[in-house]
């Protein structure tokens, strides 16, 4: 499956309604302020994130904290395979990249995804739960 804009699209949809993310409304303000680009080529469907210059919104951490702030794992149904999606601030404290994943990016992401109940593995940045 190609991973482009419309793509970016969906996983923003199921990021928000299956992953457990703490503060939804938070990342959902960070999509909606914000210009996707650099979309993977390589089979994985991550992609990049940019919040527009004129948006007000708030941080998701503390600016300075960067990396890995969200992960949820998932069992793909029927494939023996696992889904993969991890969360990436910027330095400025805001949403800069998603990475999609099937077995750790060993095979391209299905193109019709169906997980297998709740994500088995989260982990969950400390400043996400305060």
């Amino acid at each position: 499956m190609i991973n482009d804009l419309s793509r970016a699209e969906f996983w923003q949809k199921f990021i928000l309604q299956k992953c457990g993310f703490p503060k939804p409304e938070s990342l959902a303000e960070q999509f909606k302020n914000a210009e996707l680009f650099d979309f993977c080529t390589c089979g994985c469907n991550s992609f990049a994130v940019r919040i527009k210059s004129d948006s007000s919104i708030a941080p998701l951490v503390s600016i300075g904290r960067y990396g890995l702030i969200f992960e949820a794992d998932f069992y793909l149904i029927n494939e023996d395979k696992t889904l993969e999606i991890l969360l990436f601030a910027g330095s400025s404290g805001y949403l800069e990249y998603v990475e999609i994943d099937c077995c750790a990016n060993s095979f391209p992401v299905p193109g019709e995804i169906q997980v297998d109940g709740p994500p088995y593995h989260l982990f969950v940045h400390e400043e996400l739960v305060e």
